[in-house]
């Protein structure tokens, strides 16, 4: 199953993008689910009246056969998975007659910086395996944050390739033992940090500090999500 929901994301991208801005998730009917939606693509793309109407029937329609699907899904993943890909296909062409030319841009745009932003969050599960690319990724994102110079960025990309390094080390040394892995990484984070600390300078040790608490702050709304139960409706 999580595979199906990852290839939604990346397929379309706005119904899991729209419900990663709650902090707390709940059981939306169809109707909601596409008012949401709608919404949303009516601010990015500048819709009008008339294209925001035809859109919501889209994305209601959408939501309908999407909760059908998952109500009656079979223990064949793949057709479940083609099931799905089929429905999200069909959404698109029928947007895309919708659209302006301008908007199927920006549209395609966004729903690349979606499917960018997924795959850089797959470290773990086979998105990043090689070290020095997870260090290339976290040293890219920090040099765009935070304006940083070249010999900053040689240095943060130094410092990430080790702790990515010692990550891997760590995960293969202790591959079941949850609690020493955690103190591990822990330990390992603090020690990166300290690292960082003394390459950035004060605006961005600033700025820094932020782009963490933001961080921490999703992870915990996910984790709230995750262990909240979902409503039968």
């Amino acid at each position: 199953m999580k595979k199906i929901l990852l290839m939604l994301t990346l397929a379309l991208g706005i119904n899991a993008f729209a419900q990663a801005q709650t902090k707390q998730r709940q059981h939306k009917t169809p109707e909601q689910r596409a008012e949401r939606v709608t919404g949303m693509l009516q601010k990015k793309l500048s819709l009008n009246a008339e294209q925001s109407a035809k859109v919501k029937t889209i994305m209601l329609a959408q939501a309908t056969q999407m909760e059908s699907l998952k109500v009656n899904k079979t223990g064949d993943k793949k057709a479940n998975r083609e099931a799905f890909k089929a429905q999200l296909q069909k959404t698109d062409t029928e947007l895309a007659a919708v659209f302006t030319p301008e908007q199927n841009k920006t549209y395609a745009d966004f729903k690349a910086q979606l499917k960018s932003k997924f795959k850089g969050h797959k470290f773990g599960k086979g998105g990043m395996k090689d070290p020095a690319k997870r260090a290339d990724h976290m040293a890219g994102m920090l040099k765009s944050k935070l304006n940083l110079s070249d010999d900053q960025s040689t240095k943060v990309k130094a410092i990430f390739a080790a702790r990515a390094a010692q990550v891997d080390s760590l995960k293969a040394k202790n591959p079941g033992d949850r609690k020493a892995n955690r103190e591990a990484f822990k330990a390992l984070k603090a020690d990166t940090d300290k690292q960082l600390q003394a390459v950035l300078n004060a605006d961005q040790q600033k700025a820094f500090a932020e782009m963490k608490a933001k961080m921490k702050e999703r992870h915990k709304a996910r984790r709230d999500t995750s262990a909240a139960p979902v409503k039968q409706g």
